[in-house]
């Protein structure tokens, strides 16, 4: 089983204004317990992600520290869906850096196109949608490319697991 992720950029979560900090490590709690769930009852052998700044990054990253506990078991794959070479360089220093070390440590990286184009993004979106037997968001509710990539996985008839569930604190 495939599990894609899709989520906001930390300026679109409500709580991030607050407490950057607060807000990263309750939506990395709530990702740890989904993973391990996904991994242990639903049989994902697979996640996706589309590597942007917030909960993209923080996912994958959570699929790393888990499988490097032994957490996860044998076998699961982490594949980046990356819209094309270069994503990071508009990145902040913080982001960059685990973007970088994301990278190094993935199983598989696809460039979705060869490099930037108007539509690359929603491209990279239906990617993510399309591959996926679940999508695992973090959605608040705002317009924006998480709210097309859940329509598009909604569209082909996947599981869409909201990890938004009322405050992170």
């Amino acid at each position: 089983m495939i599990v894609s992720f899709t989520g906001h950029r930390p300026d679109k979560i409500a709580e991030w204004h607050l407490s950057p900090e607060r807000t990263e490590v309750a939506i990395r709690k709530r990702l740890s317990q989904e993973l391990l769930r996904l991994v242990h009852e639903q049989g994902a052998t697979s996640f996706m992600s589309g590597m942007a700044p917030g909960f993209d990054l923080w996912a994958a990253d959570e699929v790393l520290r888990l499988r490097t506990e032994g957490r996860l078991g044998q076998g699961v794959r982490l594949v980046l869906a990356i819209p094309y070479p270069h994503f990071e360089r508009s990145f902040g220093a913080e982001f960059r850096g685990l973007y970088e070390y994301i990278l190094e440590r993935a199983d598989e990286v696809i460039y979705v196109a060869p490099g930037y184009h108007h539509g690359c993004y929603r491209n990279r979106n239906a990617f993510l949608a399309e591959s996926a037997d679940v999508l695992l968001a973090y959605y608040e509710g705002s317009e924006g490319g998480t709210r097309q990539t859940i329509r598009m996985a909604t569209k082909g008839q996947k599981r869409v697991i909201n990890l938004h569930q009322g405050e992170l604190f």
